[in-house]
């Protein structure tokens, strides 16, 4: 057993090396503490759960996971995406904490449905579905979500569930609401003290660097060559160049798209802009990455006024929240939409493009 989690440590570091061989990353020693704290994770996760007496429950090792936080770019979801890879356990999952609460309450509104109690069934389900659960932004928002968080967290590192994830907060400042901060008080202390809480403390933001040193954020005009500007943005800001599909899903309406890392989004404009998307779902898009990769804007023609008021609509949220874009175009930004409903108002619109392709939008 030793042995097998000794080739586990030394492929997750090998992994790292090989990322820095191939100048993917910068090698940094904050990112390699936080690595060593991974190695011994993924060297536990070898040993079967430890359980009492038959009928007891398995009980965890006194340490359940690890919490890393720090500021965006710091390479957290690099990091975690490594160990969750390497990690030898069968039953593992890795999503982003939005997307599982959405699917928590879901499936705590069937099971309300059947009578029975949501949170302790959930806990059972969840850690009979999982021994290893990965979490990207974790953060509380909604202070209803208080009591709900405490008791899923604590039954599943009861149940022996292994937990890591990432979050651009201490566990002290993760309630992000404002209002009755103390309602989380129980649910960061169980954080602190069953989950080893580690700070990602490097001093650059390698994605910022990356995007600043693009020659360029709107190509045009689109073709085979504003294809490979796409693939060589991918190559370049992606740590992990293999996108995973993720879900908006507002008022009941899902927009599935491709995300890779943390928080680069991509999408086409037919996905974003030819389908009946409104602000909300831009302003979920929004709090969600950090930057958007948007492939294959078309000429504007009258008949297409729908399509330029959603894609009006898309950069004034982007804008407003200083979200990164990167986009590939037919023509240039006041070639777009000389005429139609709206063509006159479509002018904040180029001006807004710009503005974002300027180094002190890139940099802010």
């Amino acid at each position: 057993m030793q042995a097998t989690a000794d080739m586990n440590t030394a492929s997750l570091s090998s992994r790292y090396e090989a990322l820095f061989v191939l100048g993917r990353i910068k090698d940094d020693p904050a990112q390699r503490q936080i690595l060593a704290a991974l190695q011994q994770l993924a060297d536990s996760l070898v040993q079967p759960r430890r359980a009492g007496r038959w009928w007891r429950k398995p009980v965890a090792p006194p340490i359940r996971g690890l919490y890393i936080w720090g500021n965006v770019g710091r390479g957290k979801s690099m990091l975690m995406d490594l160990f969750f890879e390497q990690a030898s356990v069968e039953k593992k999952r890795r999503i982003h904490f939005h997307a599982f609460m959405q699917e928590i309450h879901a499936r705590m509104h069937q099971l309300r449905q059947e009578g029975l109690d949501p949170i302790a069934e959930l806990v059972h389900e969840l850690s009979q579905e999982t021994r290893l659960l990965c979490f990207d932004e974790l953060q509380a928002t909604d202070v209803t979500d208080a009591t709900l968080l405490f008791r899923l967290f604590k039954g599943l590192l009861d149940a022996g569930v292994t937990i890591v994830s990432t979050s651009n907060h201490p566990p002290a400042s993760l309630y992000t609401g404002g209002i009755q901060r103390e309602r989380f008080a129980k649910f960061i202390g169980l954080i602190e003290s069953h989950m080893q809480v580690m700070a990602l403390s490097s001093p650059s933001d390698y994605r910022q660097g990356q995007i600043k040193s693009l020659e360029r954020t709107y190509f045009t005009p689109l073709g085979e060559a504003a294809d490979a500007f796409i693939a060589n943005v991918l190559e370049r800001l992606c740590e992990n160049p293999n996108p995973v599909q993720d879900t908006l899903s507002v008022h009941g309406r899902l927009t599935h798209f491709k995300r890779y890392d943390q928080s680069i989004g991509y999408f086409t404009f037919h996905e974003l802009c030819e389908t009946a998307l409104g602000s909300a779902d831009y302003l979920a898009l929004a709090k969600r990455l950090k930057t958007v990769i948007l492939t294959g804007i078309p000429l504007l023609t009258p008949e297409k006024r729908n399509e330029a008021k959603r894609f009006v609509t898309l950069i004034d949220v982007l804008y407003e929240h200083k979200i990164k874009l990167i986009c590939t175009a037919a023509a240039p930004a006041q070639q777009l939409y000389p005429e139609g409903d709206g063509s006159f108002e479509f002018s904040r619109t180029v001006s807004r493009l710009a503005e974002m392709q300027s180094i002190g939008y890139l940099q802010g």
